[in-house]
């Protein structure tokens, strides 16, 4: 799965369509803004909108056999996953100032051709590899809202 395929981005932008400030976690400590905040930054990060630090996991995570591992052998990622400490998100932001940044954020992600940004667990990766890592992230979040 790679969100460089347009039917996969019309799935999962109706999949985003259907949260609400309403919706409830079904794990993690997420509100529904926090996670369109936290996505919001992690989409800015490939396409060099904002550069992160290193995470700590970094250098445990940044090598060909862990993205491997992480991005093309599994489907999906376990429930309450370490989050790199840049991606975390402290306030809860309004919910549709938010959605509609997450929304810019990933329309310029989709649209983007060079990927120089540097991930703060995976390090540099190739378009392909940011196409099937923020499509398993994407999916992760919206399963976590039900959706």
């Amino acid at each position: 799965m790679t969100l460089f395929d347009k039917p996969t981005q019309d799935t999962f932008l109706k999949r985003i369509e259907k949260l609400s400030a309403t919706s409830q976690r079904k794990w993690g400590t997420m509100s529904v803004s926090q996670m369109l905040k936290h996505l919001s930054i992690a989409f800015s990060v490939p396409i060099n909108k904002i550069q992160v630090p290193k995470d700590k996991l970094y250098f445990l995570s940044a090598n060909p056999f862990a993205r491997w591992l992480m991005i093309k052998a599994m489907t999906k990622w376990p429930k309450n996953l370490v989050t790199a400490e840049s991606f975390k998100v402290k306030n809860d932001p309004d919910f549709e100032v938010t959605k509609k940044e997450f929304l810019e954020n990933f329309t310029e992600f989709i649209n983007e051709t060079k990927f120089d940004g540097s991930h703060p667990v995976f390090g540099v990766m190739s378009k392909e590899l940011w196409g099937q890592a923020m499509a398993i992230h994407l999916n992760h979040h919206l399963e976590q809202f039900g959706v």
